[in-house]
């Protein structure tokens, strides 16, 4: 189960008003998360049709219908599914992946546990984990999974993701790469087919995160969360890329930036 908040949401709709442009921020990632809901609706709908068309054939299923199931509340979504693991670690990296290109940051865990996940009605306590993982824990714009879930999508990170879907961060925490295009082809992510490369990617990432480092010198809190993602965004843009890495704002530009507000 994936527990996923948008960062700065709530900041962003109250600026809304003074900066318009903000309005298409909100209203493209909002339809963004609503289009993978549905997606994985259908999907679910589809395969559970055929597993009962399967049966009624008089045949045995190979595999069970899946349980996959995603819910978004304003700021926040969860994706579950009983097995196997790789349809929420696929989901969550592709939306992740897909609201980062927007220029909207998100931090969440992943985690295996009891819970149960009908539709909004979502309680458990791999819930609770995943929260409390997300909001004392995560810190960082990242996406944290367990140890558990590690090693059950271990063949999955080094199989079709070639070793680049898990990262381990300096303080021992691995997260999903969310600094690269999904490399699943799987038919129930909504942007399974795009064809982007990695480095087409990062230079998107790029163009709206080197302003919004400068921007954020005077506010610590985003100014530490933004220093974690263009960190990692440095190393990934150096070694698979090939872009520019972004440059921090030098003492005197901070300076400035300081006298300016």
């Amino acid at each position: 189960m994936a527990f996923v908040d948008i960062l700065g949401f709530r900041d962003i709709v109250a600026r809304m008003q003074k900066e318009k442009e903000l309005f298409s921020t909100v209203r493209d990632a909002l339809k963004t998360i609503d289009k993978q809901a549905r997606e994985f609706r259908d999907y679910r709908v589809e395969r559970k049709q055929s597993y009962e068309a399967i049966l009624a054939s008089g045949k045995a299923p190979l595999t069970d219908p899946p349980h996959l199931q995603m819910t978004a509340f304003s700021d926040c979504y969860v994706i579950s599914e009983t097995s196997p693991a790789w349809h929420v670690l696929a989901g969550v990296q592709a939306l992740g992946a897909n609201l980062l290109a927007q220029g909207i940051l998100c931090r969440g865990a992943v985690v295996k546990g009891p819970a149960y996940h009908r539709d909004r009605v979502l309680f458990g306590p791999a819930v609770i984990e995943a929260y409390e993982l997300e909001s004392q824990v995560a810190k960082y714009p990242r996406i944290l999974v367990t140890e558990e879930v590690r090693k059950a999508a271990w063949g999955y990170h080094e199989g079709r993701w070639k070793g680049r879907l898990f990262i381990e961060d300096a303080d021992g925490c691995w997260f999903i790469n969310t600094l690269t295009p999904s490399m699943s082809d799987w038919i129930a992510l909504s942007n399974a087919n795009a064809d982007v490369s990695s480095r087409e990617f990062l230079q998107t990432v790029r163009k709206w995160l080197g302003p919004r480092l400068q921007e954020a010198q005077t506010h610590l809190g985003k100014k530490s969360k933004l220093h974690w993602l263009v960190n990692h965004f440095n190393k990934l843009a150096t070694e698979r890329g090939k872009v520019d890495p972004l440059r921090f704002p030098t003492a005197a530009e901070e300076r400035a930036s300081n006298r300016a507000d």
